[in-house]
């Protein structure tokens, strides 16, 4: 290991090595990935001779493999070798958390329950027997296990590396105590800058003694400014986390590899500098060296030139000697030309007569052939065997008799006697016969022998049979006799042959004697012609001298005059290289500084980094640098970007930064590109060559060991958070080398090939990952997210190509033609000057191939930069065509990166690039065209917008559709698009409302301090300097009057503030900082007039039913867009899907439509239809696919490979889901969302509702049926809308639907259509519609009370003729219902529906002041945090805040300090009572002070063992974590609350009423027998048990039954000091608070409430038991009393208030009495 032992490092190696120096010494390091643990522990394990134990995690490794493990483990450290041992774990090895139960077990005890069998241990056992009995330990079993695991413990130590990044640590710390309190914990902090700086200093040494650095100096600058680099991320991680809330991690690791990188770097950039300073010098010195030749070849062609004239006129000379000599020659040689004719026709005729003869000849060769092959076959035994015979036969006499007349020429036949003397010396005999001449045989010889050779026996066969001399000697006289008769013939041609060779062979002879004399000719000839070749040679070879000398002079000229130009540019080029060589230190040291931390961050971060912190810093320490460097220019040329586009990649500047990291980075590449702009270019990049797959593919690790085997290249997509720990070697390059060259990996226990060529790119398809430091310090993160400047030159050409694909695809072909010729030019200048830096000096002007190349290549160049130029014209030309259709590509880029931010609002709201190109295509299909281009982009940008509004509006919940209309407004006014002037300073008060500190209130009266604080904020801004003072002392109750206004944004200001009514959004700010609760209808209204056509896109879709919305969202599904219906209470799309497809396509459920609900087991079943309907086109229905979130991820590859086949035309999916964050952003992304939730406000749920009925079914209606159908759209759309009242409005939340509006329309036609009845049944109808239909829903008695009190209303005979429809508003405002009309007329007559108000409902205007004020803080909270940055708030400096921990010891010391010794001695008061003293209220207080002690025994009993937990005495558990962190956020304990009173308060103010209660419990306990003259009754735990004492002590004094009593309130106007003894037939109470109303002492009765007066303080009520009465008072309102203002399920009792209005009105205001408040 190559270590630097800074201080920090020395120190965490003494520390584990003393760790594990002692027995059971176990250590915990905790520091991030990267920091130096695992490498220091092992050093540490090495000082202390410890063997070190690893387990190596792979795919398959489980808790039996880990128990193996630890089987080996075990045996290592007791049995072979049974020495010390350290086991290093890392987090990253912990695959299953169940590994930490051996962990923990073997830490805490060293016993692992069944890690070995029985018979296992009893092997073991006996191994350490003899050992025990030595150590003292008992000779049993119990001794030998003892000393077993003693031993274990003492000699394994375990080392656990854990990041303290996220809740893993925390949790396991937790669940696992013997992690923290059986091990050391050594924490490694992030390194201190002398750290950073030593290590540099130690690694950037070797570059002094390389001599790239000229002195130590430089090196220790460049150390400082590496460790300043490496500091300032670390504050830049912060700031990236706070304002766009992306994590990102620098750990020492990352420092190190920018060491590595920047020494590499630096090196090789030096090397080509220097390379290059060569090659340009040797170039120049070339041309210098030719240009001071060209004077010397003049003078040497001068001399040259003389030279050529001699030689010219010596070879004259020859050339006439030569002529005349030829001249003879000539003669002669035609003389003897006769001669030879003659000759070779004499040759000819010979050779004729010759081969005449040869012919004939050849007929007798034959013949005589034969003869002497039968003379070869005589042999002396034969001949004497012919000679013996006495008696010859007679044929071999004949035959002796026909060789004696060819040999002796005998006259007549001889006798045998004279045969046997002819042979008697058989060797002469056979030497005459081959002697014979057969050429000359006598005439008469010949006809002697012919008469013998015609006897029949006389041929060789027959012979043989009498004698083999014999017949031989026949066949050599047949065949000597045949030759000779031809011979004879041929006799006389062979004279003429003769005569005719002899005449041929003296006219050769005589030729002969004329050849010789031409031949001496011929030889004087080529004496003289040598002569003159050498002459005429030496001339031509003085003329090329002189040639040579002449072109030699010419190419020096055009070397000279050709690169005279590249001479200056060169010799300036040489001078820069020089000067760059040390500015290269600060150049690479920038450059690689980007390369290794730069790639996560946005552009806005990385500028502020690289341009004014590090840059700043090199120059600071004078580190040589060039002026106004940029890394991009260092790590690529203008060549290397041009190609980069080519290939696909945007032409943006974080583009261009993000190719040049990955191109550079020296780890591997993880892009985090959720919109594919960064894969789609490696892949095109690559192309075949790239292997690609993702880690939801089956066999996937065996791809990736061929690709490391082979040196592919190879991309992982679609990477999770995590990473498989398996490929932990290959990230972290753990490459081992073997030998020479050979090279290994392990992965997953496995050793594999290591190929160089190997490499990897990783992509991440999520927006916003959070990676582990230890992947951050092994991969360079790279931020591929689109930029906006990138997306709109996207946007903008694919306008152009819809619009003008002409003008697009020229620009595309320019654009290309540009970069190819910015390629091609670097490549013929780096040509240019290889050629001739490679030349040889001596002989360049030699090389014309060289030379005519340099010209070329120069000529090329030329034409290239002119055809440059050209280009250039020609893309102003077309930019500026283009340029026109540059608004619309801004504005896609704008809502693009306006949708992408919604999903921080909700995870569901997941939009992918590709689907919002899909539906920008779409808007520019759907746009009206026009010749004129200026209009036609103002539609285009129209429709464009309207387009992906409604598209993703759609898919929004109520509650956010206002924050997108806001996003986009506030866009809009950003970029100067609307009418206002946008004001950095008003638009961020209106964000963050900031407030005030310690300011006094003059206006406490009526205005709360919170709103004054904000209305001094707002005076700091210049237009409002004066408003405070003018509230303040000008005009404050006209500033009253307008603060209590109902609808102040339609009230004018007082003073010269009412011209801010021109200026709508500076009014927005006086809401924010007065009436917050008005701010967002203020808002909508300034959207509806700001915003072009802000009608539409406030009320977009309002008038339309789901149905509708549905039909006209699936012409936009295709066979890859599913559908998906996110799901809120009472929403069921099902209906609305199966009613379109039985329009659509006859849709019939098990024949062309699956509907599967997911659940245990469905998941089968949904894989099968799924697949059923990709082949056949069935529709697919996925209901609830949130409940199985890890199916979903199997079903987002399902869709995958869906695409990749491509589906059936007609197969379509439909998903739903409640919103939840397992859903794969994936599915999201390509599914066009909806919500079927009913729109926000009245008016748009009546449009919804009303839409529900078709115009046709409408109209076919009885006026009757017509009026009761509005009143109930109308009813539906006050249900729906009542909600947002919260308690006021409902106990519960109910699900209604738009389904139950339609099946009560359903039973209002069948029950009145087929009645003849003249007369309405209001009471059944008010029956189904308020008890069945829409009572089915309500659960709470009181609810349905509320709404059976809205049917009374509506329905009624008033109706038919006109009643108004807002109840009971008494003339505050009013909306008469419609006459009976068309439906044209009904739609007419929703739209004059008044501004929304909650007397719409029944209800006082202050009703809404909550859920208002509430929205408003949401949406603004919401719209910060999208706009980026924290709210506002006080001033102050935040580094002086408290952290949350210490925030919660302070307030877990001040709570344990005010309850601590509080507690309430009941037993000794109960026994201080008799049982006769022990009445009703007795019991019921003892009870509360016993519920009081329970709580406050909790509370002391936590908050103690927390106080332990903050002192590090006891370990932090969940439940002390839940505690400290409520105790941080004013938030109640879950126990407090579980044993505590029904509450809303924060933390802070249920201290306070704590004390109250106590206090009043702490008075009754010092006198028990009496009970207080007024209780209050809210500052109990149970006020029940009090009123049902109440009952119990009436039944006691009258003997009435209890379940038949009831208690009756009656209100005082009394005050509780004002009660002097306490009531005889009951007991006063206090503690009541009036909500929705208030009540009139003077008259005793409830009246409307004050303007923002939300709760009233009741008098004292006296409460009785009396008889339950069925009896109404009508001047009696029942209301409800409620613990708390959430009201259920902490209702008390019922109480009865006097009431002059009918009481109904107060049953739709919501009234009830609440006794906790919270005030």
């Amino acid at each position: 290991m190559n270590l630097v032992l800074f201080d920090d490092a020395i120190n965490h190696v003494c520390r584990i090595s003393r760790i594990t120096d002692n027995p059971c010494g176990h250590a915990l390091l905790v520091g991030v990935g990267g920091s130096g643990k695992q490498s220091l522990a092992r050093l540490a394990s090495f000082i202390n001779t410890l063997d070190l134990l690893q387990i190596l995690v792979n795919q398959s490794y489980g808790m039996d493999a880990l128990k193996l493990d630890l089987q080996e483990f075990y045996k290592k450290a007791v049995i072979k070798p049974g020495t010390g041992q350290a086991f290093l774990m890392t987090d990253g090895q912990i695959a299953n958390e169940k590994f930490l139960v051996y962990i923990n077990d073997m830490l805490s005890s060293g016993v692992i329950p069944d890690l070995f069998s029985r018979e296992e241990y009893d092997g073991l056992l006996g191994g350490v027997r003899n050992a025990a009995k030595a150590s003292g330990y008992a000779d049993d079993r119990d001794g030998h296990f003892a000393f077993f695991i003693d031993k274990f413990r003492r000699n394994l130590h375990y080392i656990l590396c854990h990041s303290p990044v996220g809740d893993d640590f925390r949790i396991r710390g937790r669940k696992f105590p013997a992690l923290i309190s059986c091990t050391v914990v050594d924490e490694f902090m992030a390194w201190p800058r002398d750290a950073l700086d030593g290590v540099a200093r130690r690694f950037l040494i070797d570059l002094v003694t390389g001599g790239n650095f000229q002195d130590e100096d430089t090196l220790g600058v460049v150390a400082a400014n590496m460790a300043e680099v490496h500091l300032s991320i670390e504050g830049a991680n912060k700031r990236y986390l706070e304002l766009e809330r992306r994590n990102n991690y620098c750990t020492p690791k990352s420092f190190l590899e920018l060491i590595s990188f920047y020494m590499k770097m630096l090196t090789s950039k030096q090397a080509d500098v220097l390379q290059n300073c060569e090659r340009l010098e040797k170039g120049l010195a070339i041309m210098e060296q030719v240009q001071s030749k060209v004077e010397g070849l003049k003078e040497d062609l001068k001399i040259t030139m003389v030279q050529v004239e001699e030689k010219k006129a010596a070879t004259a000379v020859l050339i006439e000697q030569v002529t005349k000599a030829s001249a003879v020659a000539a003669e002669e040689k035609a003389a003897a030309d006769i001669e030879a004719e003659k000759t070779n026709k004499l040759a000819s005729d010979a050779a004729a007569l010759q081969k005449e003869a040869d012919g004939e000849l050849s007929e007798a060769m034959p013949a005589m052939e034969a003869a002497a092959e039968a003379v070869n076959c005589l042999d002396k035994m034969s001949i004497g065997e012919l000679k013996g015979f006495g008696k010859p036969p007679p044929e071999c006499v004949d035959v002796c008799a026909c060789a004696a007349f060819l040999l002796k020429n005998e006259k007549k036949r001889m006798e045998w006697k004279a045969a046997q003397k002819m042979m008697a010396n058989p060797a002469a005999f056979i030497d005459e016969v081959k002697a014979f001449n057969a050429n000359e045989i006598p005439e008469n010889t010949l006809k002697e022998c012919d008469a013998l050779i015609a006897l029949p026996f006389f041929n060789y066969d027959t012979m043989k049979s009498k004698s083999t001399a014999a017949a031989n000697l026949a066949n050599w006289a047949i065949n000597c006799v045949k030759y000779h008769k031809i011979y004879v013939k041929v006799a006389p041609l062979m004279a003429k042959v003769e005569e005719a060779t002899r005449t041929k062979n003296e006219a050769e002879a005589s030729l002969a004697i004329v050849l010789a004399k031409v031949a001496a000719i011929e030889e004087e000839c080529a004496k003289l012609d040598k002569k003159l070749n050498g002459a005429v040679a030496e001339k031509e070879r003085v003329e090329a001298q002189a040639a040579s000398c002449l072109e030699k002079l010419g190419l020096a000229e055009r070397l000279v005059n050709g690169l005279a130009d590249e001479y200056k540019r060169w010799t300036k080029t040489v001078a820069e290289l020089k000067d760059l060589t040390q500015k290269l230190i600060g150049n690479s040291l920038l450059a690689s500084a980007f390369v290794g931390y730069i790639s996560p961050f946005s552009m806005t971060f990385r500028l502020g980094l690289w341009k004014e912190q590090w840059t700043a810093d090199i120059k600071e320490r004078g580190i040589p640098i060039t002026d106004g460097i940029d890394p991009l220019k260092v790590l690529a040329t203008d060549a290397d970007m041009a190609g980069w586009q080519n290939e696909g990649l945007p032409s943006d500047r974080i583009s261009l930064e993000n190719a040049a990291v990955v191109t550079s980075c020296s780890r591997w590449p993880l892009m985090i590109d959720p919109q594919l702009q960064g894969v789609k270019w490696i892949k095109q990049r690559l192309g075949e060559d790239l292997t690609i797959l993702q880690f939801t593919m089956n066999n996937w690790l065996k791809k990736v060991i061929a690709c490391i085997q082979m040196g592919n290249q190879l991309l992982i997509e679609a990477v999770g958070q995590e990473i498989d720990a398996i490929l932990e070697p290959v990230l972290s390059r753990a490459v081992i080398k073997r030998g020479r060259t050979a090279m290994i990996i392990k992965i997953g226990g496995e050793e594999i090939d290591y190929d160089p060529k190997f490499q990897l790119y990783m992509q991440c398809k999520l927006p916003n990952p959070h990676y582990r430091p230890e992947i951050a310090a092994q991969c360079t993160i790279i931020n591929f997210i689109v930029t906006p400047e990138g997306l709109e030159d996207q946007i903008l050409a694919m306008v152009v190509n819809v619009e003008k694909p002409e003008l697009e695809q020229k620009k595309q072909e320019l654009v290309r033609q540009q970069n190819d010729f910015m390629v091609t030019l670097s490549q013929l200048e780096a040509a240019l000057l290889s050629q001739l830096s490679e030349a040889d000096p001596a002989t360049i002007l030699d090389n014309i191939p060289l030379i005519e190349g340099l010209e070329k290549t120069k000529a090329t160049s030329k034409e290239i930069g002119e055809q440059v130029k050209a280009a250039q014209i020609t893309e102003v030309e077309i930019n500026t065509s283009r340029e026109l259709y540059r608004p619309v590509a801004a504005e896609g880029s704008m809502l693009f990166f306006l949708i992408i931010q919604l999903c921080f609002i909700e995870h569901m709201y997941q939009y992918s690039l590709d689907s919002f190109v899909n539906f920008l295509y779409k808007a520019i299909d759907r746009t009206e065209t026009t010749e004129d281009l200026e209009e036609r982009t103002k539609r285009l940008i129209v429709m464009i917008r309207m387009t992906i509004f409604r598209w993703v509006n759609r898919g929004l919940f109520e509650r956010h559709k206002l924050i997108l209309c806001a996003l986009l407004t506030f866009k809009l006014l950003q970029k100067g698009a609307l009418s206002e002037e946008f004001n950095p300073a008003h638009f961020n008060f209106l964000l963050r409302a900031p407030m005030a500190v310690g300011a006094e209130n003059p206006l406490a009266e009526w205005l709360p301090s919170k709103n004054w604080n904000l209305v001094l904020k707002l005076s700091d801004l210049e237009e409002f300097d004066n408003f405070s003072s003018n509230m303040e002392k000008d005009a404050p109750t006209r500033f009253k009057e307008w603060f209590n206004e109902v609808a102040p944004e339609d009230v004018k200001l007082p003073l010269d503030w009412k011209r801010l009514d021109s200026q709508p959004f500076q009014k927005l700010l006086v809401l924010r900082a007065l009436r917050p609760d008005r701010c967002c209808s203020a808002m909508a209204d300034w959207i509806r007039v700001a915003l072009p056509n802000g009608r539409d896109y406030m009320d977009c879709d309002g008038s339309l039913s789901f149905a509708a919305i549905l039909e006209n969202s699936f012409e936009d599904s295709t066979t890859t867009t599913p559908i998906f219906f996110i799901l809120s209470p009472g929403a069921d799309p099902v209906k609305e899907v199966e009613a379109m497809g039985r329009r659509l396509i006859q849709l019939q459920l098990g024949t062309n439509y699956w509907n599967v609900a997911m659940g245990q087991g469905q998941d089968v079943i949904a894989m099968a239809k799924l697949d059923m309907g990709h082949r056949e086109g069935h529709w697919v229905m996925l209901q609830n696919i949130h409940l199985m979130p890890g199916w979903c991820k199997e079903l987002e590859k399902k869709l995958d490979v869906f695409a990749a086949e491509n589906s059936h035309v007609n197969f379509r999916l439909f998903l739903s889901a409640d919103p939840s964050k397992g859903i794969p952003i994936g599915i999201l992304e390509r599914s066009i969302k909806l919500t079927n939730e009913p729109p926000q406000g009245m008016l748009a749920n009546l449009r919804r509702s009303f839409a529900l009925f078709s115009k046709e079914d409408f109209e076919d209606r009885d006026a009757k049926v017509k009026s009761i159908l509005f009143a109930m759209c109308h009813f539906h759309a006050l249900m729906l809308e009542r909600k947002k009242f919260g308690p006021m409005g409902y106990n519960m939340m109910y699900p209604f639907s738009a389904g139950d509006l339609r099946d009560s329309a359903q039973v209002l036609y069948n029950y009145l259509e087929g009645s003849s009845a003249v007369k309405i049944p209001w009471d059944d109808l008010r029956y189904l519609f308020g008890d069945i239909m829409y009572g089915g829903h309500i659960v709470d008695d009181w609810d349905r009370r509320m709404s059976q009190k809205y049917l009374l209303y509506f329905l009624r005979d008033e109706l038919l003729d006109e009643i108004d429809m807002i109840p009971y508003a008494e003339g505050k405002l009013s909306w008469p219902s419609p006459q009976p009309a068309g439906h044209e007329k009904y739609l007419e007559h929703i739209e004059t529906m008044p501004a929304e108000s909650p007397l719409f409902f029944g209800m006082h205007p202050n009703a809404e002041i909550n859920f208002r004020t509430t929205q408003c803080n949401q949406v603004f909270e919401m719209l910060t945090s999208l706009s980026g940055g924290g709210g506002g708030g006080g001033e102050g400096d935040e580094g002086d805040a408290m952290s949350p921990m210490a925030v919660a010891q302070m307030v877990c010391d001040d709570v344990l300090e005010e309850v601590g010794e509080k507690r309430f001695p009941t037993d000794d008061v109960g026994r201080g009572m008799s049982e006769e003293e022990k009445g009703p209220y007795q019991f019921v207080f003892l009870q509360e002070c016993e519920y009081m002690n329970g709580l406050l025994y909790e509370m002391v009993k936590g908050l103690s063992e927390l106080r332990l937990g903050f002192k590090g005495e006891l370990t932090m558990s969940e439940v002390m974590e839940d505690m400290a962190q409520c105790l941080y956020s004013e938030k109640l304990p879950v126990w407090w609350v579980k044993l505590g009173f029904a509450s809303t308060r924060p933390l802070r103010s249920w201290r306070i009423s704590l004390q109250e209660r106590y206090q009043q419990l702490d008075d009754w306990i010092n006198d028990p027998l009496n009970i207080p003259k007024v209780v209050d009754i809210s500052k109990l735990f149970n006020p029940q048990s009090f009123l049902t004492a109440i009952k119990q002590l009436c039944c006691q004094n009258q003997g009435l039954e209890l379940d038949r009593l009831q208690v009756f309130t009656e209100v005082t106007k009394k005050e509780p000091k004002q009660i002097e003894s306490i009531s005889k037939d009951g007991a006063f109470v206090c503690g009541m608070y009036l909500e929705g109303a208030r009540w009139d002492m003077a008259q005793n009765s409830l009246e409307d409430s004050k303007p923002k007066e939300m709760f009233t303080a009741m008098p004292v009520v006296l409460c009785k038991a009396g008889m339950v009465s069925d009896k109404v008072d009508k001047n009696s309102f029942v209301c409800p009393v409620y613990c708390v203002p959430t009201r259920r399920p902490y209702f008390v009792f019922p109480a009865q208030l006097r009431t002059k209005a009918p009481p109904e009105k107060w049953v739709l205001a919501g009234v009830a009495m609440i006794l906790d408040v919270g005030l």
